[in-house]
């Protein structure tokens, strides 16, 4: 009855069953509610579903107030329905005008029955002894109960639950055999299963929590042995010998050998180590799980009296990948406790890798280019970068392997084979490798490895495509495409002052000047703007607070890069990926500022000083922006 006073408030319990069967129930202020909370979920920039789901709790609310004869809606029933938003519907109410405010605290831990025994006056799931029963599944098997057939864990002996074992108790053995249960307060039974031994088919074997802690202790197993394999720092070394890791790389900790106390320390300077870098307060930081077990095999192993080898610690990582080495290479660096391995260069393993798939003569003849390409041919030549040779070989790769399905050395290659590789793909493909084409085969002539060179007189049109701009409509809310203050700072460097992903991995910290606006590049001064400024401050404030003892000296850094001791840059693929995420890529954005910059002056010399561009890529924008100066129309 509307306006009827409640003697004793009910406690619902409110379900997703219960939601869906009130799913067509209107009220007038309907219309208004559901116009509030589409507008709260326009201004958190939530989903529709969002939206739909408070609705449901506010129908359940002013279904339960109805219940109840009132005129407003109380907080606490929103304490009996689902959390999930609960704050939007306390919201919409509260704009609406129909929400009551809590007159009683919010019981953080309801009271409500035992799951099994249905004893009263539990805040949890279960009442105490229920619980110690659940826990204990040899003792009290998981079964169907032989009085109330619920299956609960059960009695061995009298094959019962605790419920109906309880009520037993109270009112004899001769009781029917119907399933209701005497409704007790909770933790008065408890006491009573611990009195009858030969009773009602009680558990004859129960022992004391005294009895049962000296049986866990028999139980336990005995401690581990230190290893045997400890390093003595006085102890020299016959000849070097790499370790195999890979059984130890398996172990748990319960299964590796006990520490010795100088390990032991070590560890947990590393534990703190972990603490102040990310401000984690926690034993075992997350994020440096990885790093910590990769330190305890090590030391569980040979110990902490001799320094730690880098190559064991690098072998090691590359058994498990969750296992990390880097931060372990750094704090141990910082003590002076690792013995650094060799510098490798890696695409000169690569290199060598790739070479080694291919039998010989190919191999030795793509060895002879690869000579060449390093400037120690039979004449000199301009060294080239180790990694221009690496992208060069990839590129050169497949060709050839394809070719060694006819034939085994390249001085069988004649210009038809050259022809039919480059019909296969047209356009830059083709370009890319008559390019590596002509290197590989120029290298073999100059070794005389090969009397004629036969891509000698083939040559490709020179018909490289103009730039084109991007849509605007693809440019529209391209920083709220950006997720991460990395992605922001990116794109606004990209799109504004075209910077190249690859480029602002590079920058120096040292050389942003806030406080006069400039950030130098190594070819050219940017002049920031107030927006990239903002970017770069949210940025900076960023990398602190998750990095507070980041020491890299570069401007951008990752998770990778922000605590390793070495410093290197951030990797190419983060950079790729953050910008993937605004669906353009870096060089399209690059693209365009360039031509809307060649569009506004039309002055080669203003884009090469502006952007340190070379003079014909100048030439190149500023015919694509004027094709009407150039005398050639493009659409």
């Amino acid at each position: 009855m509307p306006g009827q006073g409640v003697l004793l408030p009910a406690q619902r319990t409110v379900d997703a069953l219960h939601l869906t069967r009130i799913r067509d129930r209107t009220w007038p202020e309907w219309p208004r509610l559901a116009a509030l909370a589409a507008e709260i979920a326009g201004e958190r920039r939530v989903s529709d579903s969002w939206r739909r789901m408070v609705l449901r709790l506010v129908r359940a609310a002013l279904s339960m107030r109805d219940a109840d004869g009132a005129r407003l809606v109380a907080e606490e029933y929103f304490d009996q329905l689902p959390k999930n938003g609960t704050g939007g519907a306390v919201e919409v109410l509260r704009r609406a005008g129909l929400l009551m405010p809590r007159s009683q605290p919010k019981n953080r831990w309801p009271t409500r029955s035992c799951g099994h025994c249905g004893c009263w006056g539990v805040t949890k799931g279960l009442c105490r002894g229920c619980e110690s029963w659940k826990h204990e599944p040899i003792r009290y098997p998981v079964a169907g109960c032989a009085r109330c057939t619920r299956t609960l864990p059960l009695s061995r002996a009298a094959a019962l639950c605790r419920g109906c074992l309880i009520h037993v108790r109270e009112h004899g053995p001769d009781t029917p055999g119907h399933t209701q249960l005497q409704l007790a307060l909770g933790k008065r039974p408890v006491t009573q299963l611990k009195h009858p031994a030969h009773f009602l088919g009680y558990d004859t074997t129960a022992t004391t929590h005294r009895t049962r802690a000296r049986e866990r202790a028999r139980r336990r197993p005995a401690p581990r042995p230190v290893s045997e394999h400890l390093v003595d720092p006085q102890q020299g070394a016959l000849f070097p010998a790499m370790r195999d890791w890979s059984r130890l790389a398996s172990f748990t900790a319960d299964e590796l050998p006990a520490l010795t106390p100088d390990a032991e320390r070590l560890l947990d300077g590393f534990t703190r180590f972990c603490r102040a870098q990310l401000r984690f307060t926690d034993p075992n930081p997350h994020g440096h799980t990885a790093a910590l077990r990769a330190l305890r095999i090590v030391l569980a192993h040979l110990g902490a009296a001799a320094p730690v080898h880098e190559a064991d610690l690098r072998d090691l990582a590359r058994l498990d990948p969750n296992i990390s080495a880097q931060r372990v290479i750094g704090f141990l660096t910082q003590l002076g406790h690792l013995v650094p391995a060799p510098t490798v260069d890696h695409d000169q393993a690569a290199i060598n890798r790739l070479t080694a798939t291919f039998p010989d003569p190919l191999r030795t003849e793509l060895h002879h280019w690869v000579t060449v390409l390093k400037g120690e041919g039979r004449r000199r030549h301009r060294l080239l970068p180790t990694a221009t040779i690496r992208g060069y070989l990839w590129q050169a790769a497949p060709i050839v392997r394809m070719w060694s399905e006819h034939t085994t050395t390249l001085t069988a290659i004649t210009q038809q084979d050259i022809h039919d590789v480059l019909t296969r793909a047209p356009g830059k493909p083709a370009r890319s490798a008559h390019h590596v084409l002509r290197s590989l085969f120029g290298a073999l002539k100059q070794q005389r490895v090969v009397f004629r060179d036969p891509t000698r007189g083939i040559h490709l049109p020179a018909n490289p495509p103009l730039p084109r701009s991007l849509p605007s409509n693809r440019l529209a809310s391209l920083l709220d495409r950006a997720h991460t203050p990395l992605a922001r700072l990116l794109v606004a460097l990209t799109a504004i002052h075209a910077v190249l992903p690859s480029q602002a991995a590079a920058i120096p910290l040292r050389d942003l000047d806030l406080a006069n606006g400039r950030l130098r590049l190594p070819s050219r001064t940017l002049y920031l703007d107030s927006l990239t400024t903002e970017l770069l401050c949210t940025w900076l404030t960023h990398r602190q607070n998750t990095w507070p003892a980041c020491a890299n000296p570069h401007l951008l850094v990752s998770a990778q890069t922000a605590l390793d001791p070495t410093g290197p840059p951030i990797g190419k693929t983060l950079l790729r990926n953050a910008i993937g995420r605004t669906e353009l890529t870096a060089r399209a954005l690059w693209q365009d500022r360039i031509l809307a910059e060649a569009r506004h002056s039309a002055d080669p010399v203003r884009l090469i000083r502006l952007f340190a561009i070379a003079d014909s890529t100048a030439m190149r924008y500023v015919q694509a922006a004027h094709p009407e100066k150039t005398g050639r129309l493009h659409p």
